[in-house]
């Protein structure tokens, strides 16, 4: 019989359940995992996952809500810094989103393969979410490349440096022969190469 997670100090049951939830959501996929099984992940009984979440869909929303709020709550003010040049915030923030994509992959991967659970209010929340970043790093973007720099210049550029440092996460491996650090160094020289290099 699951024990009630609930009734222990300090545990944050919500959380625990989020966590079990995508490691089964990206193991076994969303279609093929059972609310009852993420009970039993998560150490509890169903009866107290449904006091948490109302189903499986509202779980999937609560790991990729809360995925984005602490990435945009990393990232933004790193973006958003003017007081630093904007090359200087384009690097670190280069750095920052692959070291999170990194070390919360299990609940990345399990977003992207997932997002047509979703339902399309709950999707309107994430892709909001996700345009906030997209704005800050175009915003970057369109100071480093300069006023002579047409809008749809910074766009074409801001969208092909999100497909670049997006698609680490499918392929990284922490065991394999570069670090996420390693791998953060050439990314940066890449999004300098393609930034730069598309200015006017």
């Amino acid at each position: 019989m699951a024990r009630n997670l609930g009734l222990e100090v300090g545990v944050d049951v919500a959380e625990q359940i989020r966590v079990e939830a995508a490691r089964l959501f990206h193991q076994r996929g969303y279609g093929m995992t059972a609310i009852r099984e993420i009970a039993e992940a998560a150490g509890i009984s169903s009866s107290t996952m449904y006091h948490h979440y109302r189903n499986k869909q509202d779980v999937l929303f609560a790991i990729s809500r809360q995925f984005m709020i602490d990435f945009n709550d990393a990232l933004l003010p790193v973006l958003n810094d003017s007081t630093r040049p904007p090359r200087d915030r384009l690097d670190d923030a280069i750095g920052l989103h692959l070291k999170i994509s990194s070390e919360r992959h299990t609940e990345l991967l399990s977003i992207r393969g997932n997002r047509g659970a979703l339902s399309p209010v709950q999707l309107d929340t994430i892709v909001g979410l996700q345009a906030t970043y997209q704005r800050a790093i175009r915003d970057v973007v369109a100071a480093i490349q300069g006023p002579k720099a047409t809008r749809g210049d910074v766009a074409i550029t801001t969208l092909a440096l999100m497909d670049l440092i997006n698609g680490v996460c499918q392929w990284f491996e922490p065991s394999g022969r570069l670090s996420i650090g390693e791998i953060a160094d050439h990314y940066r020289h890449l999004a300098r190469s393609l930034v730069i290099g598309a200015a006017p």
